[in-house]
């Protein structure tokens, strides 16, 4: 109240949710994007939270030993990082080392190993063939089954998190690559345990960047 009383254009936020436990952290992110909206103030709020920063603001800016690597609405910025550094500091992202094997269209298709992958390209880069390029995958855009087909992978899960309504495995592709897949829990009750192989695939449709350094 003392802060906004003298009406301010900017209002410096220093993360004035950090203390805060979960439940009453996210009242407060609706409460702060209400009171925003009523009041026409900019709000500047700095947090390490990335989740917190997601669901809170029109854009976000992501600094990097003091430099700026990105600025974005939120859903840009997770679905289009423009960078390695962004995409694995906002949420949880696959990176994967990944060979060039053509285009479809505007979508361009490469390989980690045996998974099938396709990426796209802000940039309009156009990789030659056999290039290797690093792709960004997200946990929910990978699919694991019991079965294997064309354009899957074998990964031998070593870990398994129970979040609620999926499942986060946690798996060893070939040459030691590791993965996450976030698996929803199945109607019939299986799930995978460590030691299973699960077979990945890339969900259709995924969004999945092309990412320089």
């Amino acid at each position: 109240a003392r802060a906004i009383v003298c009406q301010p254009r900017v209002l410096l936020l220093d993360e004035p949710l950090s203390a805060l436990d979960a439940h009453l952290r996210e009242q407060m992110q609706v409460e702060l994007k209400r009171l925003q909206s009523r009041l026409g103030t900019t709000f500047v709020m700095v947090t390490h939270d990335q989740t917190e920063a997601l669901s809170i603001s029109d854009r976000i800016v992501v600094m990097n030993k003091g430099l700026i690597e990105q600025i974005a609405p939120p859903a840009i910025l997770y679905d289009r990082p423009a960078t390695k550094f962004v995409a694995s500091f906002i949420g949880t992202m696959n990176l994967l080392q990944s060979r060039f094997v053509g285009r479809d269209g505007e979508r361009l298709r490469f390989a980690a190993g045996e998974l099938a992958l396709e990426a796209v390209s802000d940039t309009g880069e156009a990789p030659a063939a056999g290039d290797t390029r690093t792709i960004g995958v997200r946990p929910e855009d990978l699919l694991a089954t019991t079965e294997a087909a064309d354009g899957t992978a074998p990964a031998r899960v070593s870990g398994v998190v129970f979040h609620g309504r999926t499942l986060r495995l946690h798996a060893e592709l070939g040459q030691g690559t590791s993965i996450i897949i976030d698996a929803p829990r199945r109607a019939d009750g299986f799930q995978f345990s460590v030691g299973d192989v699960a077979h990945i695939r890339l969900r259709r449709g995924a969004n999945c960047p092309l990412l320089t350094n």
